[in-house]
């Protein structure tokens, strides 16, 4: 099947002593209320997290009172419409065979099964490296051979070491230590890798074209697309989208963001958020080159909601009118943002996320088309590559670094981004500046110089996170300075705790270094910048990478700061979509869209290059836009976007 535009996650864990459950499942109506919303592909459930399954399995335990085989009728019907379906298991959770096989559950660290403390979806997990394995692998087998289906979604895999005697023994014959956490933590990734390629092997062995998804696996490790599941009002917020899918365009495969129409997270039926906010969902994916999925969970009576499904259907109708400028299209970017520990995402789930998100809101809030990458890909493509904050530089990264400056291409790092493995000097060799440890002033302030003060205050700027000492190398100019304190804070000598701690005077060490194509900051600018967003800090960046890059891919004016900018390509030509949505802080934790906001009179620029005419409309009305071209961009005034709007730049037409 091609990849599918518009899909519907459709969830159906169900508690034990649901009585008549899919009583009112009427499959015709329930394929052609899918087929009215837009939906090209739903992932449907042959087994739930509670473990029960909802066909007359022969391997698994049926939900008890089930009478009719759901994912049949729902597959038939679905594919009867030209609706791909993806059967859906949950790997990591079965909590019926937990109940009867707890020989198959992980163990923990301290010989536990449940986990009573935390309890939740994940008190009891499974483990691959026992018959539940084997178990697991029946099923998809039994799906397979008895359904037509498209692929298969294999949810909620997570690498908890397991200390059952299984894995015990099997740690002992790989050579490994169970009393090291380390290797403990390396041999369940054997084992989850081992299952992943045993399934690759029977999906791809019935069918090569089917699609197959391990979610929470590393994308790298997706053998057909990447599936990123992210619910801004689920608890992931709205700064998790914007770096996750600038990392999964890079990789080569296709890729779609799994929302949810939920006001709360999965499993929340009776919540319907704003159609504003799911439509921003849909419209950043689209501009972002990647693809839309919305989740849902079927109440157990088999009806899917006729609010919900009208909602996504407003939404997807007004995403396939842009079909025509988002089918093929491949994002653009001359700007990189390049983490090494992004290679195991989102298994590896640390604190560098921090900066990548902070990195991401700066350079949003700049209006400068970007990627996210993990080092491991061609660096070649970009102009500007950008190590935030504790990126370790090895020695394959090194090469491709130092490749990117002989060929003329920049390089921005901060703090200590840019060290070798072991931490003791930075790794690229006629560096600009050399490290010498801690910053030792804390707090500390920076002064940018004049030559990069243009919006910051002429005064010491707060540096809220600890960052690193630099020695000045060579002719390097320094372009901030480090100010030191008159105490250091929360100090104690018995008299007071100091806690009024102003600054004194420059203390000799570099804020901000420029070398040859090189700027390097003393302090985590990234993260410091999505802690305590420090405007000042997103100048710094600007004024100083404007130095450097000062014909970026796009200019403009007129936008306020939430408003997003991104930038795509297909045979129509380029393509600017401006996003103007803000997200508000409503409660204590929810992040609110509710409507969209209107913006008038954007002067939007592209650099004129890679064959692009001089013309621009508006997508999808072909509402052409006066152009004016000179200095090397064409440049348009778009009178008025209403929370999402596309600026086409044609081809040159062919001689």
């Amino acid at each position: 099947m091609s990849f599918p535009r518009r899909s519907i996650h459709l969830d159906f864990h169900t508690m034990p002593g649901i009585d008549a459950i899919g009583k009112d499942f009427d499959p015709v109506a329930f394929a052609r209320t899918l087929k009215e919303a837009q939906v090209e592909s739903v992932t449907l459930f042959a087994r739930c997290n509670l473990g029960f399954a909802y066909y007359p399995t022969a391997i698994g335990i049926p939900y008890p009172e089930l009478k009719r085989d759901l994912l049949g009728e729902m597959t038939a019907a679905c594919r009867a419409e030209g609706i791909a379906v993806l059967a859906y298991f949950n790997a990591g959770l079965d909590h019926e065979h937990a109940l009867r096989h707890r020989e198959w559950c992980k163990l923990s660290k301290e010989g536990q099964v449940y986990d009573h403390e935390k309890m939740g979806h994940f008190f009891r997990k499974m483990c691959l490296n026992s018959g539940y394995g084997d178990y697991l692998y029946g099923m998809i087998a039994e799906v397979l051979d008895r359904y037509p289906v498209d692929g298969i979604f294999l949810d909620c895999f997570h690498l908890t070491p397991c200390y059952g005697v299984e894995c015990l023994d099997g740690m002992k014959a790989a050579g490994l230590d169970p009393l090291d956490d380390g290797e403990v933590a390396q041999y369940a990734r054997i084992v989850t890798e081992a299952f992943r390629e045993r399934v690759v092997a029977l999906v791809h062995g019935r069918d090569p074209g089917l699609k197959l998804c391990f979610n929470g696996l590393p994308f790298r490790q997706q053998p057909t697309h990447i599936e990123l599941e992210i619910l801004p009002l689920g608890g992931s917020g709205y700064d998790a989208l914007p770096w996750q899918i600038r990392y999964a365009r890079t990789l080569g495969k296709p890729y779609l963001t799994m929302t949810g129409r939920f006001q709360r997270g999965w499993g929340d039926f009776g919540g319907l958020r704003p159609e504003p906010s799911l439509l921003f969902d849909g419209c950043y994916s689209i501009a972002q080159g990647g693809q839309c999925s919305i989740g849902d969970h079927l109440h157990p009576h088999g009806e899917l909601a006729p609010a919900v499904y009208g909602m996504v259907r407003r939404v997807y109708e007004q995403l396939r009118e842009l079909d025509r400028w988002c089918d093929g299209a491949r994002p653009v970017a001359e700007i990189a943002v390049v983490h090494p520990r992004l290679n195991r995402f989102p298994s590896d789930y640390g604190d560098h996320i921090f900066s990548l998100m902070g990195a991401t809101r700066m350079l949003n809030e700049l209006k400068q088309p970007f990627d996210i990458c993990d080092g491991l890909a061609d660096l070649s493509p970009y102009h500007v590559v950008i190590l935030p904050d504790d990126a370790v530089v090895d020695p394959e990264l090194k090469t491709k670094l130092e490749a990117h400056l002989e060929r003329g291409g920049v390089l921005v790092a901060s703090a200590a981004a840019g060290l070798d493995p072991e931490g003791k000097a930075f790794a690229l060799k006629d560096y600009p500046v050399e490290y010498q440890g801690e910053e030792p002033e804390r707090p500390s302030y920076f002064m940018a110089a004049s030559e990069v003060g243009e919006g910051i205050p002429s005064m010491p700027v707060a540096i809220y996170q600890h960052g690193v000492a630099l020695g000045v190398k060579g002719e390097a100019a320094v372009l901030a300075e480090v100010w030191g304190s008159y105490f250091r804070h929360g100090a104690w000598d018995r008299y007071h705790e100091y806690l009024y701690t102003p600054p004194k005077e420059p203390c000799g060490r570099p804020a901000l270094v420029e070398g040859d194509r090189v700027l390097h900051f003393s302090f985590p600018l990234f993260r410091g910048y999505f802690e305590h967003a420090v405007v000042p800090y997103r100048r710094l960046l600007e004024n100083s990478l404007h130095r450097l890059y000062p014909s970026p891919l796009i200019r403009t004016r007129g936008l306020p700061s939430f408003a997003q900018v991104s930038l795509t390509e297909n045979r129509e030509g380029r393509m600017v979509h401006l996003l103007a949505y803000l997200p508000e802080l409503r409660g204590r934790k929810t992040q609110m869209i509710e409507e969209p906001m209107v913006l008038r009179d954007v002067e939007i620029a592209l650099r004129r290059d890679n064959d692009l005419g001089g013309e621009a409309y508006l997508a999808p009305s072909g509402e052409p836009l006066e152009t004016r071209v000179e200095d090397g961009y064409i440049t348009v005034l778009v009178p008025e976007v209403t929370g999402h709007g596309v600026v086409v730049f044609p081809w040159m037409p062919s001689a």
